[in-house]
């Protein structure tokens, strides 16, 4: 309490405001009012007597007030005081002795022992209608004056920073204590709640004022101070308040360190930190913003420069190793820093990998979270220090090797010491002399494109995916070598047991990538105006719009609903004619003659091989009835069963590996076991087994057999097969018809053998090597995608020769992802023989102790040589001996699956169905890409030119099968003869391309195809040479925007997820895109959140909480975004299908299986029979939780609500510990 407001309350007259207290302004500290410093000024006043008038007690000794009256006159006071700061700023903001005053008065009152007075002070403060922060700031930018500067420093301190206690130890509290804060809980009750409100306020204020650019004028207060360095007390102290507010703001200001950077202060908090880092008051401080610019890549490398890496040794031996935040920030810091290659040799040449690892040893005298958090920070330098040679020497000695493997040992049975567990191992393994792959270098999957690209512009290899796999997750392979974490409070807790990937780097050719410093400026770029196809290029596409008539009738109808004079089709053919008068029509074009040729004939003809060279063929048949003209249907009796048609199919079939016979479960239709299958739940113990067994083997690596049981490379070599002289020769043998005797196979007497059979030369197969190293325990390598060494994550192969009831370990060791669903509940799925002869036919969920984990192989390529592969492990126990079981990563579904579906389905046509099924393109060797036209004949009420188009693809990454089940469901619903189909189909012309990556479904490729690209990173500018399938897709739509003059409805991509659960959407929002061109346009969210509401609705699969209608830059060359920006569908989007299971709705803890995934393709199609029938005055509210993810959509029309809730359970976003923000995560 003031003494001026002890005289008012006494009854006493009070001085006046302006003249109020002057010794105030020259008192020897900043501002805190100790009751020390009131005494100095009571007895400079000569007023001690009035102390003993101030407070009269009562007969029982409490000090007796009157509180209402009382803080009636502080608030008139306090409104006073700012009232008057604010009169000070517009008529005088020059007059240092009137701001000294007030800055002095309004300090007082803050550091008053009053409650009320602080309180009331604050609250003015907080208010942002009252501009006192935006005065004081002005205030201490102008001033000149030492003392206002001091008062107000110490001011904003008190505003924006927290009272800070000393550091506290992470022990378990004694009883004693527990039971004197159980008497006082009561008494308590309501101080947690002022605090909550008092920070919430603080961080509200906070962010207010760095608004106003508060952070740029106190670091030019800070480098003013520390300039003086005169020795003074009043400098000092207004030193630590200055660190203290920068403290306070670092962790919420996102441009922080740039701020520090551009002001040239990084330099001037480093000298801080090297003269004070003895200092208890300012250490804390200190550290959280020196973490904040050790996040920052510019002001690491200058700090780096700099020598922060001694100083933070001294620092950490200054401290100790008592597990206090700030010995955590001090190793969060460095766990930063580390990221810095040249950071990492620094920290070998100081010997601070060895405080280190001094600190590690002792994590068993640490308790709780603290000896996580302390623990997990070292563990991550320590991996990064193993990405250069002299850190890996500096951590091999014998003596920190066993500080590790002590850890291992003596580890806690824990669930929160399990990262850490994994942690120290993949540190000893990546210690360990390198160890490669027992595979050559070279795989034997390689395609010869130069036949191809012979005589034509087009270069060959493109400038491959920069996203290692450009998987749909958006993540890369080794991320938790590469660290980062968002921007949090101080205070927060941040337990570093999430990995934070790389970001993704934008997958497109060198051509395509525009380096601009602005989002505005890539208007230019080439995904905002792409090159359009010619006209004349266009017109050959009405050949697959025969639904529509004749080409004349065409022109017609394009003329008569566009009412111009001319349509640009009518245009071109009129100009063609003139110029080729001896040409009777298009029919005769070099495309049609192709579509009546024989493969033989095709690839025997020179001038065919140089047509295909621009992949511009395209087939046109002469019927026009619904049915099947593709040339792989050729010859096949209609009476045929499923299995003969599927082997003489898959015999036709074009492979890079020939394939030796046709798998089993393929061959009997693939379906899953229509039964719930939960999710399985991790055994700890035994992947701790198995985590600890691989670091052993990686030591003892003598201690283990080495008998390899299964060698494609050499199979391949012994074949003498040379897949680069002849694209002829790649074709499996057309006097080879594939087989299965599987059925026979297992009615031989059990040999008993003591090691198992595999094999994967079908299609869709993929296993490169099998290697025994135990009795029952086998390390499984995976091919690489053709024409590449790396993507491995799609398995399939057969085993034989297995005895029941006897657990099998299968390691697959060279996965990439840094995090997999077997994590989280997945299981891979096998098929076996005899209980498919006994009655029981379909792939089930199967395996025991899954786990995920970094093993000790290295990467052979020289870039990524210092990361190790991953390794998912998991038991098998067999059903029967002497069975024949495939295992597989999901449901296979293969070309010839897809191609037998559709010589089905074109065999039993509904009553009134239209189905034309027709090849779009040949693959690079020359299998066909079907193109399925699906609606309902023609009829004079319900004329087909009238009807709207839907536009669907899937299979653009062949490890997704999903996709396909997915697909095969809404054919299977298309070609019914339900009500409902037949509706649907009289409603919409349905233009279907079911797989658009065949080569890469065929050869059991994970990601790409033979050209070792993602095909949906290649829709913004696809190549006829090299991506035939993407250019005549993208072509088609285009047609039907530019000619047609009418876009489809819908487009929608089919597509897998490896990392979340559930089926869910990604679609495109003008309002969410990073362009800020599109947010400026009036975004219509009822048309594309309707399809996703309606899925919502009907299907139980459907995750509408899980959908996101982003537009990343990242993604502009995928299909979603291209038909979406390029082609004007307001409705386009992916839609993906988990690998997994779920995690919400009715199906909730089980898996997927491929009944599941017809049933959402089905549903697919019940939402766009709903889809016109909304009417169109529809009004449509979404409500987001905190993480962006949809709760809620309120449909509004004509008076109408209808609610659609969603069930927003923590379980709905991604599962992996790699949370990302950049989802995709997606496409």
């Amino acid at each position: 309490m003031s003494i001026r407001e002890t005289f008012s309350r006494r009854g006493a007259a009070p001085a006046p405001l302006a003249v109020d207290f002057p010794f105030s302004a020259t008192r020897d500290s900043v501002g805190l009012r100790t009751p020390r410093a009131l005494c100095r000024d009571l007895i400079a006043l000569n007023s001690t007597h009035c102390l003993l008038q101030i407070q009269p007690f009562n007969q029982e000794g409490a000090t007796h007030r009157t509180h209402t009256p009382c803080r009636m006159a502080d608030e008139t006071t306090a409104d006073c005081l700012f009232e008057r700061l604010r009169v000070h700023q517009q008529r005088a903001p020059d007059s240092t002795e009137v701001a000294r005053a007030i800055t002095s008065r309004i300090n007082s009152r803050l550091t008053s022992h009053d409650k009320h007075v602080r309180q009331s002070t604050l609250d003015k403060l907080w208010n942002k209608q009252s501009g006192a922060i935006q005065m004081l700031l002005s205030i201490l930018e102008n001033t000149r004056d030492t003392a206002t500067s001091t008062y107000i420093t110490s001011i904003l301190r008190e505003v924006l920073c927290l009272k800070q206690g000393k550091g506290k130890k992470s022990s378990e509290v004694p009883s004693s204590n527990k039971k004197k804060e159980n008497k006082k809980a009561g008494k308590e009750n309501k101080a947690p709640l002022v605090k909550k409100v008092n920070n919430l306020a603080r961080q509200q204020c906070a962010q207010h004022f760095i608004s106003l650019n508060g952070s740029q004028s106190v670091l030019r207060t800070l480098i003013a101070t520390h300039g003086k360095r005169d020795g003074n007390v009043g400098t000092e102290l207004m030193l630590q308040d200055l660190v203290w507010i920068l403290a306070s703001l670092a962790p919420r200001d996102p441009k922080f360190a740039m701020k520090v950077k551009m002001l040239g202060c990084v330099r001037t908090i480093h000298l801080i930190l090297k003269g004070h880092f003895t200092d208890n008051k300012l250490i804390f401080p200190l550290l959280v913003i020196m973490k904040q610019l050790a996040k920052n890549v510019v002001t690491t490398s200058i700090l780096i420069r700099d020598g922060v890496i001694a100083t933070y040794e001294r620092v950490l031996v200054s401290l100790g190793f008592i597990p206090t935040a700030r010995l955590r920030l001090c190793l969060d810091a460095i766990d930063y820093f580390s990221k810095n290659k040249v950071c990492c040799m620094q920290i070998v040449k100081t010997g601070l990998s060895s405080v280190l690892l001094r600190v590690f040893d002792r994590w068993d005298r640490y308790e709780g979270r603290m000896r996580l958090k302390i623990c997990a920070h070292i563990l991550q330098t320590l991996q990064h220090l193993c990405n250069i040679k002299a850190g890996r020497r500096a951590l091999c000695t014998k003596k920190h090797v066993q500080t590790l493997h002590r850890f291992c040992s003596q580890c806690p049975d824990e669930p929160e010491f399990d990262g850490l567990l994994a942690r120290v191992c993949s540190v000893i393994t990546l210690c360990l002399k390198h160890q490669a792959l027992p595979v050559p270098a070279s795989s034997p999957a390689s395609f010869n494109l130069s036949p191809i690209l012979k005589g034509t512009n087009t270069s060959w290899p493109c400038h491959e995916d920069e996203e290692d796999a450009a998987n749909s997750d958006s993540k890369t392979f080794n991320s938790d070598l590469d660290d980062d974490e968002p921007d949090t409070d101080v205070e927060a807790d941040e337990f570093p047991d999430i990995d934070f990937d790389e970001e993704v780097k934008t997958d497109a050719n060198d051509e395509d990538k525009v380096h601009t410093k602005s989002g505005d400026s890539l208007q230019n770029a080439l995904w905002i105006n792409p090159n359009e196809r010619d006209l004349e290029d266009l017109k050959k596409y009405f050949i697959y719009f025969k639904e529509f008539g004749s080409y004349n009738k065409q022109i017609r109808l394009v003329k008569s609903r566009s009412n111009s004079r001319g349509s640009i089709l009518e245009d071109f053919l009129t100009s063609q004619a003139g110029s080729n008068k001896n040409v009777p029509s298009l029919n005769l074009s070099l495309t049609a003659v192709l579509g009546n040729t024989d493969y033989d004939s095709i690839m025997g003809s020179s001038q065919a091989t140089s047509f295909l060279q621009g992949f511009h063929r395209i087939h046109e048949s002469a019927s026009t009835t619904s049915c099947s003209s593709l040339k792989i249907h050729k010859d096949i009796s209609k009476y045929s069963s499923f299995a003969v048609v599927y082997s003489t199919i898959s015999s036709r079939v074009r492979s890079v590996i020939p394939f030796v016979k046709v798998a089993y479960p393929d061959m009997m239709g693939g379906q899953s076991y229509n039964q719930p299958e939960p999710l399985n739940k991790m055994e700890r113990s035994a992947c701790r087994i198995k985590l600890l067994s691989c670091v052993d083997r990686a030591i003892n690596p003598e201690a283990y057999m080495n008998e390899v049981v299964y060698d494609l490379d050499q199979l391949c070599s012994s074949n003498v097969i040379n897949t680069n002289t002849d694209t002829t020769s790649q074709k499996s043998s057309d006097s080879l018809f594939l087989t299965n005797n599987d059925e026979q196979e297992i009615t031989k007497v059990n040999c008993f053998s003591s090691r198992l059979s595999f094999e994967s030369r079908f299609e869709s197969g993929n296993l490169r090597k099998a290697i025994q190293i135990g009795p029952r325990e086998y390390e499984l390598i995976l091919m690489p995608d053709v024409n590449s060494n790396k993507r491995h994550q799609w398995f399939y192969f057969e085993v034989r020769n297995m005895q029941s009831g006897r657990p099998y370990t299968f390691n697959i060791v060279n996965c990439e992802k840094s995090d997999s669903q077997f994590n989280f509940g997945m299981k891979p799925v096998m098929y076996s023989v005899k209980e498919a002869v006994m009655g029981k036919p379909g792939w089930v969920r199967a395996g025991s102790d899954i786990c995920y984990y970094r093993n000790s192989y290295h990467y052979a390529n020289q870039k990524n040589h210092n990361k190790c592969y991953l390794t998912v492990t998991f038991n098998i126990e067999f059903p029967h001996s002497n069975d024949v079981c495939y295992l597989a990563y999901h449901y296979p579904f293969t070309y010839s699956m897809m191609m037998t579906r559709i010589w089905q389905w074109s065999l039993q046509m509904p009553s009134g169905a239209y189905l034309r099924a027709e090849p779009l393109c040949y693959s690079l060797n020359n299998n066909e890409v079907p193109l399925l036209t699906i609606t309902a004949e023609d009829t004079s009420t319900n004329p087909i030119v009238d009807r709207e188009i839907i536009f669907l693809t899937a299979r653009v990454h062949p490890g997704e099968s999903n996709a396909s089940w997915v697909m095969d469901g809404t054919l299977e619903y298309l070609l019914g003869a339900s009500t409902a189909a037949t509706a649907l189909r009289a409603k919409y012309v349905f233009k279907i391309v079911p797989m658009l990556n065949v080569e890469g479904v065929i050869n059991g490729c994970h990601r790409c195809g033979l050209t070792n690209e993602d095909l949906n990173r290649r829709w913004c500018k696809p190549s006829p040479v090299l991506h035939p399938s993407i250019y005549h897709t993208k072509g088609l739509i285009e047609y039907l925007v530019r000619v047609w003059k009418k876009p489809p409805l819908v487009y929608c991509d089919y597509h897998g997820h490896s990392r979340k659960k559930n089926v869910f959407f990604y679609g495109c929002a003008g309002a969410e895109s990073w362009c800020s061109n599109d947010r400026l346009v009036q975004d219509e969210p009822v048309k594309y959140l309707m399809l996703p509401a309606l899925m919502h609705r009907i299907s139980p699969a459907f995750a509408l909480g899980s959908c996101s209608f982003r537009v990343e830059r990242e993604r502009e060359s995928t299909a979603r975004v291209t038909v979406w920006r390029h082609l004007g569908v307001t409705r386009s989007y992916t839609m993906e299908a988990s690998f997994c299971g779920f995690d919400r709705g009715p199906f909730k803890g089980f898996h997927l299986n491929s009944q599941h995934l017809q049933s959402v393709g089905s549903d697919f199609c019940e939402a766009l029979n709903g889809l016109n029938d909304i009417v169109t005055n529809v009004d449509i509210q979404l409500t987001k939780d905190l993480n962006g993810n949809i709760i809620d959509i309120n449909l509004t029309s004509a008076g109408i609500s209808s609610e659609v809730a969603v069930d927003s359970e923590a379980g709905s976003g991604s599962d992996s510990v790699l949370k990302t923000d950049s989802d995709e995560d997606f496409d």
